[in-house]
Order: C-alpha cells, then sequence, then structure tokens
C-alpha cells in the first residue's frame, strides 16, 4: 500500500516533467534562428554595390550646386529604397521558410509575431528618415559647401537617427524573435548586436574614399554571419517526438 501510494504521489510530478520536456522540444522544432541571421547577412552584403554605386536622385530637393560643386544632404533616397524593399521582402522569405519548415516538421511556428514587427519596424524606420529630411535635427552647416566639420549631438538625437538605421531595425526585430522563441541565447546576440551597430553610429567619418561606408555594412554582415554559423548547429535534427 505504501508502494503504491508513493507510485500514485509521483504521477502528477511525472506527467508535469514530460509536459514540460515536451514544450522544451516543441521550441526546439520551431526554431530557425539561422536562416532570418544568414537573410540579414545577405542583404547587408547585397547593399554595398548599392551603396557605391547607385546615383543620387534628388528626389527630397536636397541638393544644393555651386560651380562645379554639387552638394546634397540626407540620405540617397535610393538606398532608403532598397533597404525598405529588401528588408520587407527578408520578412517575406522568412515567413515562408518558417511556414513550409513547420509543416514539414509537424509543428505550429510563432513567427508571425516576428515577421509583422520586422515590417512594420521597415516602414516606420523609412516614415522617420524622410520626416528627418524635413525636419532635420543636426544643425546644417553655414556654407554646406565649406569642409564638414565634426558636430557633437546629445543621446536623443542618436537615438533618432539610430532609429531610421535599417541595421538598427533588424536588432529590433530580432530581439522580437528572442521574445517570441524564449531564446535567451538569441536576446544576448541581439543585444550585442544592437550595441555593435550603436558604437559604428557613433563614429565621425571624414573620408575622401568613395568606399567609406564599408565598415558599416561589413561589420554587421560579418557578425550576422557569425551568429547564423553558432546558431546552425543548434538545429533539431528531427522530428518532435510523440
Amino acid at each position: 500500500m505504501t508502494h503504491e501510494s508513493a507510485s500514485q504521489g509521483e504521477s502528477p510530478r511525472e506527467l508535469l516533467a514530460a509536459v514540460h520536456d515536451l514544450t522544451r522540444q516543441v521550441r526546439l522544432a520551431q526554431r530557425a534562428t539561422w536562416f532570418p541571421l544568414l537573410v540579414f547577412a545577405a542583404i547587408t552584403l547585397a547593399a554595398v554595390p548599392v551603396y557605391r554605386y547607385a546615383p543620387y536622385v534628388d528626389l527630397f530637393d536636397t541638393c544644393r550646386t555651386r560651380g562645379d560643386q554639387h552638394v546634397c544632404s540626407g540620405e540617397n533616397p535610393v538606398v532608403l529604397g532598397y533597404w525598405t524593399v529588401a528588408l520587407v521582402l527578408a520578412y517575406a522569405v522568412i515567413a515562408v521558410f518558417s511556414v513550409s519548415r513547420s509543416r514539414r516538421r509537424g509543428v505550429g511556428t510563432p513567427v508571425r509575431p516576428y515577421v509583422v514587427a520586422g515590417v512594420v519596424l521597415a516602414v516606420l524606420m523609412a516614415a522617420l528618415s524622410i520626416w528627418l529630411v524635413f525636419h532635420p535635427l543636426l544643425p546644417a552647416p553655414a556654407d554646406p559647401f565649406g569642409d564638414p566639420a565634426e558636430v557633437r549631438v546629445g543621446p536623443l538625437v542618436q537615438l533618432v537617427h539610430g532609429l531610421a538605421s535599417p541595421l538598427t531595425v533588424i536588432g529590433l526585430a530580432l530581439l522580437v524573435l528572442a521574445w517570441v522563441e524564449r531564446h535567451w541565447a538569441l536576446l544576448a546576440y541581439s543585444l550585442g548586436f544592437l550595441a555593435t551597430v550603436a558604437v559604428l553610429g557613433s563614429r565621425w567619418i571624414d573620408s575622401p574614399s568613395l568606399w567609406w561606408f564599408l565598415p558599416d555594412l561589413l561589420v554587421p554582415a560579418a557578425v550576422l554571419l557569425l551568429g547564423a554559423a553558432a546558431f546552425a548547429p543548434a538545429r533539431p535534427a528531427g522530428e518532435v517526438r510523440r
């Protein structure tokens, strides 16, 4: 009788442990952290020729000419258009991949909040970038044709300009993915990625090189590729056991 009572007393704990184990297996099966990182690394690297060779389209009438000098303020609308379209397409690809993968594995996918948040952030990035063209937070130079001078700005201005950065948008969306997947390693990685982007964005650059932007793209792309490689081995090999 004593042995039988003890066995019955342990049954709820065993059942609860089994439920927790199944929940853990489902979460692992749902994760495909490596794929979004790989996609974002690809569109970041693909942005290099856009930054270098895309003509500046004076869509917002920010260019001024004096003699043979031609100066434009604000981000190239072609670059902004590239990032907006590339980010939206990236989230579409991630959604298709995740849904297809979940059907093969026989488990649901929590990717919808992440994709929706990513698309919303991409649209807000584009809107904020356009707003900053007409409402600049940085002081305009007295002579736009003179040599550029370093301008010190406060943390609020840096924050607003940071939110207009496509790489910041990628990092913020990764935070949403970490929350959706309950993925603490991805949370730490996302915070590190955002810190890297913030450091790169705070630099003062005065270079005559036409490739001055390379660190701003290659460093985040390398971080994304390293993240994809690090999270890839964590992919569950088989279906969830039932």
